[in-house]
């Protein structure tokens, strides 16, 4: 073979090697989805190896605390650890915003379009998201929702919304990541329509609906003294003629306040509780009549089902309205399998400042279960806020979306009568308001002016309105804030016009700053303003009476 021979096949190879390089390390193609369907289609979640953003790999500095365990195709398999951390629901803080939109995804083809904020494929599949929102709508909405990821100021780490029109979805949304990982970027779960996470405060509207069911069976009297349940005097030792009811319990008006704890530790009883610690409101406040936002009050509603039906609350609660919902979550972590527990969602926050990553709140790798023993041991009635029944349920997007259609549709889903119309109704009546004449409650502690049993009302025209300059826009539903968490499930009174949100983390180190419209935090008025912009634009009907 002569030298020119050589010399060409040499160069031939250092081509092929370089066209070989260049196929290896090509980025990955921008996520794209299909026009979506017309249609609500629900489908199992798949296995998916996701591919991870810029954003995501900003995260991973975070120093290793836990194992890092969940299950793809390229991570090591889940495993979880035994404890009982204490559980403590607040009403939602407040905030503040400054944030610049990412940069647009060009498109693929005429066919298809890249969804903004999704750092996964999965994110673009019909389950996680569709919309039947015209183009220009959907277009702002998604960019809306895409802008609010990130590291900073009131940016989060994932977000979901649901959107319901005359009683038909028009609109959902999975964005950003349900799980961080601190070693590896491409670890990272994405948030999905079946990812569960501990809800917060939104666990009341159950709580509530699963003790009204007992009162629509004759079992509990709403204003009767709930002594009679409890098996021991619940007083107020300043009001010490003044019964505590149901009805007081489920509104706040008890004048039970959250110290010395907002909880009832695991290894006390309720009656030891309430007759030893001083958690009773001043004689200036008295029940009924004085609200202040208070978890001991649910604590106390959870038990006496438990009283009242011999049952654990999280059995109970299961049995006679979570599954006749439709719904696999749980007040009780040990219900969920290895398989399930891959798909919870864990919650951050940036105590150490917003320029700093992420760190896990709750629900952690490995994720943290309560004491079987202390389960085994439990008996019924004792104290049932070892099952947090004011904030501890853990459900998904698509199933929250259940109890929202239930509420819209005066207590029917699927079909199923599930509460009467009449419980529906009862548990949006408003039995408090605030009067800033004759001050009933501390509206700047709970930044809550209206409530029921247990739903709130936003008034269009109130201190926490639901967006600017829209006077007749009003909403009832309830709000959550909890280890970095802050969601809502609301809809407008007397339609089938409704959404519900949720954000797992905080990338401000701050909690206690106000909206710059309304009483509500700056998240909660991101989300509601821009569903309410783009989905509910202003009509006449806004200002019928109401």
């Amino acid at each position: 073979m002569t030298f020119s021979h050589k010399t060409s096949i040499s160069s031939i190879a250092v081509v092929l090697i370089l066209s070989l390089c260049t196929i290896t390390f090509a980025a990955p193609p921008a996520p794209v989805i299909r026009t979506p369907a017309a249609t609500r289609q629900r489908t199992a979640q798949p296995n998916v190896t996701q591919q991870a953003s810029p954003q995501q790999q900003s995260a991973t500095q975070q120093k290793l605390s836990k194992r890092d365990e969940i299950t793809s195709n390229n991570t090591k398999p889940d495993t979880v650890k035994n404890t009982s951390p204490q559980q403590h629901e607040k009403p939602s803080a407040s905030v503040t915003a400054g944030h610049t939109a990412p940069a647009a995804q060009p498109r693929k083809k005429e066919q298809t379009t890249a969804t903004p904020g999704h750092p996964f494929r999965i994110q673009d599949k019909e389950e996680n998201y569709r919309s039947l929102l015209s183009k220009p709508a959907t277009k702002r909405l998604d960019a809306a929702l895409a802008n609010m990821l990130g590291q900073t100021e009131d940016k989060v780490p994932g977000l979901a919304v649901i959107v319901f029109k005359d009683g038909k979805e028009v609109y959902r949304n999975m964005m950003g990541n349900r799980f961080i990982s601190p070693r590896n970027p491409k670890w990272n779960l994405p948030v999905t329509a079946d990812s569960r996470f501990r809800v917060a405060s939104i666990s009341k509207i159950f709580t509530a609906a699963g003790y009204l069911k007992l009162a629509e069976q004759g079992k509990i009297k709403l204003d009767e003294d709930v002594s009679r349940y409890l098996g021991f005097t619940l007083r107020n030792p300043r009001f010490p003629n003044t019964v505590i009811t149901s009805r007081m319990l489920l509104s706040h008006t008890s004048s039970i306040r959250d110290y010395p704890t907002p909880y009832v530790p695991f290894k006390s009883s309720i009656k030891e509780f309430f007759t030893s610690s001083n958690c009773w409101a001043p004689a200036t406040q008295p029940p009924g009549i004085y609200f202040s936002y208070s978890n001991l009050n649910y604590v106390l509603l959870g038990t006496i089902i438990e009283k009242v039906t011999g049952q654990r609350f999280d059995h109970y609660m299961t049995k006679n309205l979570l599954k006749p919902l439709g719904i696999s979550g749980s007040f009780n972590l040990l219900d969920f399998n290895s398989s399930e527990l891959q798909k919870m969602g864990t919650l951050y926050r940036k105590p150490s400042g917003s320029g700093k990553p992420y760190k896990a709140q709750i629900d952690d790798r490995p994720i943290e279960l309560p004491d079987t023993n202390r389960l085994a041991n439990y008996r019924p009635g004792t104290n049932a806020g070892i099952f947090s029944p004011q904030g501890g349920l853990r459900i998904s997007p698509d199933e929250l979306s259940h109890m929202l259609q239930m509420l819209m549709d005066r207590g029917k889903y699927n079909g199923t009568q599930i509460l009467t119309p009449a419980t529906v109704q009862l548990m949006a009546k408003q039995l408090w308001k605030y009067d800033p004449l004759n001050p009933n409650g501390n509206i700047e502690d709970s930044s809550i002016e209206s409530y029921g049993m247990p739903l709130q009302l936003f008034r269009g025209d109130g201190e926490t309105r639901p967006a600017p300059n829209r006077p007749g826009f009003h909403l009832l539903g309830h709000l959550g804030e909890a280890y970095g968490f802050i969601g809502g499930l609301m809809w407008q009174p007397e339609t089938q016009n409704g959404f519900l949100f949720l954000q797992n983390g905080c990338a401000s180190s701050k909690n206690n700053l106000k909206g710059t419209y309304s009483l509500n935090n700056r998240w909660e008025e991101n989300f509601m303003k821009v569903i309410i912009d783009n989905v509910f634009p202003y009509d006449y009907h806004e200002f019928k009476s109401f």
